[in-house]
């Protein structure tokens, strides 16, 4: 059984040079035989979620979406001195050619690869019971919808990849952002059938129907399509188990009741990723800190501020400052943070955003002022929809940064990316919208061409 589990490993998670050429090699076990019985299909999703953990956009390490997008916007500022994978994110020196690019790419549609093949030998097994195939499938098609809902926002036209059949992915097609986004929609739908109602506070490691209508409403927030934005959102604001933190010290633990879906460490013991990368012991920092003027764009009184950012100072007494969300970089004697990919804060500012949207003024001023108010902050009160729009994307930036991508993903919905980005950077350029795809990939595959603007 081990050798079978270590030979599914290996096909699971295959660091192939170029995903779309993948071939299945000719020895290649068969569905049935490797889903024959539930402990071996628990297991070919446990090393999905660790090589979602580990590696890819949803990773908290500096190979991450939330480090790269924080540097490439005005969240980060980046100290390395070498030509690394962040300094070229926060100096806009991308370019096709470039290693990091083309490992973003791979290692996310290695994981899509690795999730169909478990949607497909889950459908071909027989000997699987059907509440871990129904759980197990259903967390796939969550999966899938997710991975392609970053590589949309960040690559913009993307493949939408739903098959392990080398001879299809070899000359597949990008299909349009939008397009990506009502497919992941389709996946969610298959995941809602599937998924149970929810998990209890301190073991939200799974995803589930709540997870599920969190995602849905940021997607249905990003298609504009307002009232399937509150629909969904207000879903999981009703549900009695989820709930904003109003002691902001407790946000990121793993017990946190606003968490709704968590990556949790690989070890026991073990914290986050981000906690070993953000947090600073020393200074001047030697990688990354937050931005001086993200740090004071907060209001006075906002509670984040004095929360989650933490501050040195160096020799000669100058100050830095770091992303303090998660409060733990060592191991501990028993894990008390997990990776939060999704809390119910996000889905208040979603629905306050749609009701704006709506012109339903009073219900999305009292949504965005229960945001505020739980950090200190006075309620708004002014009625003008544009300035209260202004007002959540401000609370989303405090709100939210360091987490995922979620700043540059917000001033890129909203089109004020080059208006904002062209004041903190001189060499922003409308372009940069969007990552340039990997060149090995178009030519490999020329359905995927043209190459985004700019490159």
């Amino acid at each position: 059984m081990k050798n079978i589990i270590f030979i599914f490993f290996g096909l699971l998670v295959v660091s192939c040079n170029e995903f779309l050429e993948v071939e299945l090699p000719k020895d290649q076990l068969t569905a049935d035989l490797i889903f024959k019985d539930d402990q071996l299909a628990k297991s070919a999703m446990a090393g999905v979620y660790r090589s979602i953990e580990e590696k890819g956009f949803l990773t908290g390490s500096s190979m991450g979406i939330s480090a790269y997008m924080g540097c490439y916007a005005d969240e980060l500022t980046a100290h390395e001195t070498t030509n690394s994978n962040l300094v070229q994110f926060y100096r806009l020196t991308l370019n096709p050619q470039a290693n990091l690019i083309k490992t973003l790419w791979n290692d996310t549609y290695n994981q899509v690869y690795s999730i169909n093949r478990i949607i497909e030998g889950l459908s071909a097994s027989s000997n699987v019971s059907v509440d871990v195939n129904n759980r197990l499938t259903g967390e796939a098609y969550f999966l899938r919808a997710l991975l392609h809902f970053y590589l949309t926002q960040s690559f913009g036209n993307v493949p939408y990849i739903k098959t392990t059949d080398y001879r299809i992915n070899a000359v597949v097609a990008k299909v349009e952002s939008d397009e990506v986004l009502r497919k992941a929609l389709e996946d969610l739908s298959n995941a809602e059938r599937l998924l149970p109602e929810q998990l209890a506070a301190g073991a939200r490691v799974r995803p589930t129907k709540m997870a599920v209508y969190a995602l849905k409403s940021r997607i249905h927030l990003y298609l504009k399509e307002w009232d399937q934005a509150i629909l969904y959102s207000s879903k999981v604001i009703s549900n009695g188990s989820y709930a904003y933190e109003t002691d902001l010290s407790k946000t990121f633990k793993k017990e946190s009741r606003s968490s709704i879906w968590q990556l949790e460490p690989a070890l026991a013991g073990s914290n986050t990723k981000q906690g070993t990368l953000f947090i600073l012991l020393t200074a001047p920092p030697t990688q990354l800190s937050l931005s001086n003027s993200f740090v004071n764009s907060f209001e006075p009184q906002d509670q984040r501020k004095t929360n989650w950012i933490g501050t040195i100072k160096d020799a000669q007494q100058n100050q830095f400052y770091y992303s303090y969300k998660y409060k733990q970089n060592t191991v501990t004697s028993t894990t008390q943070e997990h990776s939060v990919v999704l809390r119910v804060e996000e889905q208040y500012l979603i629905r306050a955003e749609a009701y704006i949207k709506k012109q339903m003024i009073q219900e999305g001023l009292s949504d965005l002022n229960l945001i505020r108010n739980r950090v200190g902050l006075p309620s708004l009160t002014t009625v003008d929809g544009q300035a209260l729009l202004v007002a959540v994307m401000n609370e989303r930036n405090h709100e939210l940064f360091t987490e995922f991508g979620h700043r540059f993903f917000d001033l890129k919905r909203s089109g004020e990316l080059t208006t904002v980005m062209q004041i903190v950077k001189a060499n922003w350029k409308a372009d940069y919208q969007n990552l340039p795809l990997p060149e090995s990939e178009l030519l490999l595959n020329p359905n995927l061409l043209p190459q985004n603007d700019g490159y």
